[in-house]
Order: structure tokens, then sequence, then C-alpha cells
């Protein structure tokens, strides 16, 4: 009589790897996945927060020191200033703090330094919202220092880099007083003229007007 022999029994079948989850496979490499992304998260947070109150330190010095030149205490407020532009590198309050620093230095007759630290603080490229009141300053720095060309061009780039009409025109006229002044009579009148016909509703009108009737006799 035949022995039947019956197959071993060794458990459970094991499933495939084919068919084990994706993320059973993979868990070490998800779990690394999720600390990775956690760190850069906290990261961020931390970038921002400090950033945040980097400006929020930088704007409290700057009302310091404009308190400063408001009560007449101009050596404090130039001090402060330069503390703020060199500790708050990069920050709204320091660029805020270079055009009031070198407007301390004009009040103070330094117009010639002043021209030194704009043109440095242009130089840097700082955001389009300081632009126009660092050139413009420039202007009134060269003006004040002479150099007449100079200024009215450095007024007609302000102009070029404002973003509302009042603010183009009052700066055209200052190129035309300056340009006036440098014995550029035919470049004045081109100012005066821009100003008429491309920002007629601005308050500088009136005086565009009045120096373009001087400069031609009355024939605009």
């Amino acid at each position: 009589m035949a022995t039947t022999v019956e197959p071993t029994r060794t458990g459970p079948a094991e499933a495939p790897a084919a068919t084990t989850p994706w993320y059973q496979r993979h868990q070490r490499y998800v779990l690394a996945g999720i600390v990775i992304l956690a760190v850069l998260a906290l990261a961020a947070w931390f970038v921002m927060a400090s950033g945040k109150r980097k400006e929020e330190f930088a704007a409290r010095s700057l009302n310091q020191a404009r308190a400063a030149a408001e009560a007449g205490n101009l050596p404090l407020a130039s001090s402060e200033l330069q503390r703020l532009i060199s500790a708050y590198q990069g920050t709204d309050a320091a660029s805020e703090a270079v055009i009031t620093l070198n407007q301390v230095r004009m009040v103070n007759g330094q117009s010639e330094l002043a021209v030194v630290g704009l043109r440095e603080f242009l130089a840097a490229k700082p955001k389009q919202q300081y632009v126009p009141p660092a050139t413009g300053l420039l202007g009134a720095a060269l003006e004040n220092s002479k150099h007449w060309v100079e200024a009215a061009n450095a007024y007609t780039q302000a102009s070029n880099a404002a973003d509302v009409d009042y603010l183009k025109a009052e700066y055209l006229v200052d190129a035309g007083r300056a340009f006036r002044e440098g014995g550029r009579s035919e470049d004045a009148a081109k100012a005066y003229r821009t100003v008429l016909q491309k920002y007629p509703r601005t308050p500088s009108v009136t005086e565009a007007e009045v120096r373009l009737a001087e400069l031609t006799d009355g024939k605009m």
C-alpha cells in the first residue's frame, strides 16, 4: 500500500514584495522627508520672525533719531542714524535712515557729503520706493553745491522714477530751475513745457507757466 506524503506547512505564505504598500516599503524615506520638511518650515519661521523683530527694532531706532532731529539735537540724530544704518542694514528703516541722515547733513551745510552718501546709496540699488526721494534729494544737494546741470539731471531722473504725477511735475519744475541757473535755458523751457503738457492737473502747473513765460518773454 502506497504511503501518502503530505506537504510540509511552514506557516502563512508571505505576500510578494510587489503587493506590499509603497509607504511600507519606503517608510524610512517617508519619515526622513517629513523630518526635513519640518526642519525647513521651522527655519523659515525663524527667519521670518527674526526679520520682523529686526524691522521693529530698526523702526524704533529711526523714530528716536528723528525725534532728536526735531528737537534740534542734530549731532545726536546724525550719530543715531549712522548707528542704525550700520546695525540694521537691509531693512526699510535703514533705507529711510540714509535719506534722513543726508537731510540732516544738508541742514548742517554738508551738502557735498550728502552728495557722496546719496550716490553710494543709489549705487547699491535700493528698493524702488526709495529711488525717487533719494534722487530728488541728490538733486537738492548738488544744487546747494552749485552743480547746476548735475542737479537738473538728478531732478529729471527723480521725475522719471516717481510713480505719481504731482511728484513727477514737482521734480521737473526743480529741474527747470537748476537748468536755468546752469545757463541751459532751452532745457529749462523743455522741462516746464513737459509739466504743462503731461501734468496739467498738478499744483506745479502754475509755477511752470510763470517760469516758462519768463524764459520766452511771454511767448510760452
